[in-house]
């Protein structure tokens, strides 16, 4: 019983290690989230409100996808809006949850087209590229907290001024989360499997400490069968004892009978039997019987015998 428990422990120890594993790999929350927005008839421009970038934290990434190139405009809230005055474009404000971006239609009925978007004077940087374009949030971030800062920047996202400024917008940040039962599983399932293990080798040397106790002469027992199956006498176990200047001497001998009945006993011990069942000795003086005597004896005064 004692073994079978050790064992379960020890399993059940394995199993809380095993599943700790699984916590920090398999079973592991997602390292980063992405939020996500599809646009559709957007307008010639797509704005990203200024600080949407930073709502997951300082490092992420910005994919946006277009019907062709991409290009990245920067610029002062006030100065985008006097040039998208009276176009349709679609601003993105933020993020509904952590994979959905919010965003709001401006001037529905306005303009479709821009003419030559990335050539105004009002802007602070443009940079052009292939769909899909990526921009680095911690970059970003530095040029507008560097030497030169640009704090506070507007994104205007636009194509070819014809086609939708963007089709697709995505942001991802890194994010620091991990299941918080995974130490527990570690913890308890190591102390769990060293008290199995530590119950699993007391058993061990307990079972052999009991079979070393108790040896069987196996060579006997068949030298024994040997014996009675061919009709022969057992060899006979002799019986010693303790003489009385403390040396062994051979005081008899126990031969065990061949029908399985008691052994015969002892002849030391029946001798010391015989000697319990004598009278002990008194001091009482014994009567001697009278002699008898044989007819016309005549015995005189002192007892002589006179013929």
């Amino acid at each position: 019983m004692q073994r079978l428990l050790a064992v379960l422990l020890v399993l059940i120890g394995l199993a809380g290690l095993v599943l700790g594993r699984l916590g920090e790999t398999t079973w592991a929350p997602a390292t980063e989230t992405t939020a996500t927005v599809a646009l559709e008839n957007p307008g010639p421009a797509v704005v990203l409100d200024p600080g949407v970038l930073y709502v997951g934290g300082e490092q992420g990434e910005v994919v946006i996808e277009g019907a062709s190139d991409v290009s990245v405009i920067t610029a002062s809230n006030d100065d985008i809006a006097a040039y998208l005055e009276g176009v349709r474009h679609t601003r993105i404000t933020g993020a509904s949850d952590w994979t959905t971006l919010s965003t709001e239609t401006v001037d529905p009925e306005g303009e479709t087209e821009l003419t030559d978007p990335t050539s105004s004077d009002l802007w602070r940087t443009v940079d052009t590229g292939p769909s899909p374009y990526t921009l680095d949030v911690q970059e970003f971030w530095a040029g507008e907290n560097g030497e030169n800062e640009q704090v506070y920047r507007a994104i205007l996202i636009v194509t070819d001024g014809a086609a939708p400024g963007a089709d697709q917008v995505s942001i991802t940040w890194p994010v620091e989360a991990e299941n918080e039962w995974v130490p527990y599983a570690y913890a308890g399932g190591a102390a769990v499997a060293v008290v199995g293990l530590v119950l699993l080798v007391v058993s061990l040397g307990r079972r052999r400490g009991e079979g070393e106790e108790d040896p069987v002469d196996v060579d006997q027992q068949v030298e024994d069968e040997s014996h009675r199956a061919e009709g022969t006498d057992v060899p006979e176990e002799t019986v010693w004892a303790l003489g009385e200047d403390g040396a062994a001497v051979e005081a008899g001998s126990r031969v065990e009978p061949e029908d399985g009945s008691e052994a015969a006993a002892d002849p030391v011990s029946e001798a010391d039997d015989e000697d319990e069942e004598k009278p002990a000795a008194t001091d009482e003086p014994v009567e001697e019987p009278e002699a008898e005597t044989e007819p016309g004896a005549e015995h005189d005064d002192e007892g002589g015998e006179r013929r």
